[in-house]
């Protein structure tokens, strides 16, 4: 295959401007002129790259088109930021100097307090006029990366550059041809520029970037190409794709490649055209998957695990990825090494397959299957195991399947960690503090200070061999109540024999199983203490009652003639502690009353101490004929019960 022009040369750019030299490809001290008051590690995430693709040799098919690399000797680049209090830092000018050692890319000392800070890093060409504001840093910008942190909780700045969303246009001025092969009869050829997250014409309506390609049989070196040109387009990372068709036929064959549009730059790359048609794709390689931090409970019950591979040709039309998620609560988990492994465990849980439609899924989260994209993100539901699965796809065929591997996370997003265990898993441990005060330090306890009565929420990966310690009922931290000691946890707030964990004087337990785990504070029973069976404060049917019209268990029927209220009535009936003992004069510490109807609030009362008869009206005035939701929500100590009510007014 002949060697593309410059094709390598984006990757050559950015090792130049992180590193001094690319002979010894290595870290990079960032030293600056700022005052020291706060150290700030900077890290380019695809720095990995970067030293991969600028050591390939040039005649080695490459992922990227680029233009050629920048006039003199490279960028300079410059940082600021803006803070959650109004503070500003920057735009400062940042030097880079050869260093070996850790994975850090660079540190520079700043005058940034600790707070939470938005970074801005921009790549100039050497040479260009110092910019004077932000503004004018953007507009003569070549690349540009984006950070978000906390730098009271930590002190590295995450950087991916690229182009995208700069404004300086730059020319398309490419060379084609078909590498060896003549077109076959009947078959035409098209070529574009695409969005590489949807797949659609990155020009205008009234400009696409589509072109039919007029091959011949000469066009098949580097001394007989086709031109392909666009005069103005703006810069950033797209999919350029020609697509070849066969005239009566329903099917499409492509080949494509991500191009690189630097801002100002000129791309007049010669590209040789493989023949890929009717050809199946190659399997994608490198296929790895990751937790990102912090994502969550962000959807309740969900977080984001990141995917990450490797294109193995670039003639997909797609790839689609199969999630599985294991079903056997109680045995071990056994991962497919096979297509037929895969087939018996799928049989055994369940599969879900993501292809070409990934961005439409209800658990989308960021990126996408189309061709020429090797990244994506969808939710998955923590408390269970999952496994996965890639191949590419195209029209005349299936790649073979790639098995996930675990041993190491996908660089990006920035925060995105491997996961633990052997498979997919994140789970929710939760402590319900259950009216009591949870001090981390036993001094404070005994002192009553410093405590927090707020539940606790941490998030693991399953861990079959040393769990996860959990939090010993007679040691530190310490939960008090009152005067009452904190005897032992329960799994469902029961006292039970069957609901309890870790209990005192036996061994501390770990958590080894992959489930989310809910875990309430127990304390020391006597006669002025009550341990209640949560189960009993739920609302019962036939502890609400309407005066108008109908009402059968959580539907009701209210046919309104010249009224102008209705009266519900919440009589609370019996509440058990966890013993089964009834609860003498038991009241709820609140009662909430609201009437809904497509997002707007009709009514919304509440009373306290509620532990006899206690009327809600409800005015009939802006309540035209519909259904309606009626709620009645108790709440006593941490726990909130509710009992919705689907009521139809006739009129």
């Amino acid at each position: 295959m002949k060697n593309r022009k410059s094709i390598f040369a984006f990757f050559a750019i950015s090792a130049a401007m992180i590193f001094a030299s690319c002979s010894n490809l290595t870290d990079a001290n960032v030293t600056s002129s700022s005052e020291d008051k706060n150290t700030l590690n900077i890290e380019v995430t695809n720095y990995d790259e970067v030293v991969t693709q600028a050591s390939k040799s040039a005649n080695h098919a490459s992922r990227t088109i680029i233009p050629d690399s920048f006039d003199s000797t490279g960028v300079v680049f410059y940082l600021y930021g803006t803070n959650t209090s109004g503070g500003t830092f920057g735009p400062e000018k940042v030097d880079f100097t050869p260093k070996t050692g850790s994975n850090t890319i660079g540190t520079i000392s700043i005058p940034a307090n600790s707070a939470v800070w938005e970074f801005t890093l921009v790549a100039l060409a050497t040479g260009a006029t110092a910019p004077t504001d932000e503004a004018t840093l953007k507009d003569n910008a070549v690349l540009i990366g984006y950070s978000s942190m906390d730098m009271l909780n930590g002190d590295t700045a995450k950087f991916t550059l690229s182009p995208d969303g700069l404004t300086k246009e730059a020319e398309i001025a490419m060379k084609l041809y078909t590498e060896g092969w003549a077109l076959p009869t009947g078959f035409t050829a098209k070529a574009g520029i695409y969005l590489l997250t949807t797949g659609a014409d990155a020009g205008t309506d009234a400009a696409p970037t589509e072109k039919e390609v007029a091959f011949t049989d000469a066009t098949i070196n580097e001394t007989n190409t086709v031109d392909y040109a666009i005069a103005s387009f703006a810069p950033g990372t797209y999919l350029f794709k020609v697509t070849f068709e066969k005239t009566g036929s329903n099917k499409k064959f492509y080949w494509s490649d991500v191009l690189v549009v630097l801002p100002g730059k000129t791309i007049n790359n010669a590209v040789g055209i493989p023949n890929i048609i009717g050809t199946a794709p190659t399997a994608p390689t490198a296929f790895k998957a990751g937790y990102v931090e912090n994502s969550e409970d962000k959807f309740s019950g969900w977080y984001t695990t990141a995917f990450e591979w490797e294109r193995g040709s670039k003639n997909e039309n797609n790839f689609e990825i199969e999630v599985l998620e294991f079903k056997d609560a109680d045995t071990a988990v056994t991962l497919p090494t096979s297509d037929d492994e895969w087939t018996a465990a799928s049989t055994a849980g369940s599969h879900e397959t993501y292809d070409s439609k990934f961005s439409s899924e209800a658990n989308y989260e960021s990126g996408s299957l189309l061709s020429g994209n090797t990244k994506a993100q969808l939710r998955l539901e923590l408390g269970k195991r999952y496994f996965a699965r890639i191949r590419a796809v195209n029209d005349a065929g299936e790649s073979a399947w790639t098995l996930v591997a675990l041993a190491d996370a996908p660089a990006e997003p920035t925060g995105t960690q491997k996961f633990t265990g052997t498979t997919i898993n994140r789970y929710r441990l939760k402590y319900f503090m259950n009216g009591g005060t949870y001090y981390a330090d036993k001094t404070a306890a005994d002192a009553d200070t410093g405590g927090s009565t707020a539940d606790k929420v941490s998030y693991h990966c399953e861990d079959s061999a040393a769990g996860t310690e959990i939090i010993k009922a007679d040691g530190t931290p310490i939960i008090k109540k009152n005067t009452y000691t904190w005897s032992y946890w329960s799994k469902d707030g029961k006292s039970e024999t069957a609901s309890r964990y870790n209990e005192p004087g036996a061994a501390p337990e770990a958590y080894t199983d992959y489930k989310n785990l809910d875990l309430y504070a127990m304390f020391t029973t006597d006669a002025s203490v009550a341990i209640f069976d949560k189960k009993s404060l739920e609302i019962q049917d036939g502890w609400i009652t309407v005066d108008t019209g109908t009402l059968t268990g959580k539907t009701a029927t209210i046919e309104v003639a010249t009224e102008t209220e209705v009266k519900w009535t919440f009589t609370p009936g019996e509440v058990k502690d966890a013993e089964g003992k009834k609860i003498e004069n038991f009241a709820y510490d609140k009662v909430n009353f609201t009437v809904t109807k497509g997002g707007t609030t009709f009514e919304a009362k509440s009373a306290d101490n509620v532990g006899a008869a206690t009327e809600f009206a409800m005015s009939l005035s802006n309540l035209p004929a519909g259904i309606y939701q009626v709620m009645f929500t108790a709440h006593y100590g941490t726990t909130t019960v509710s009992y919705p009510i689907t009521t139809t007014i006739t009129r």
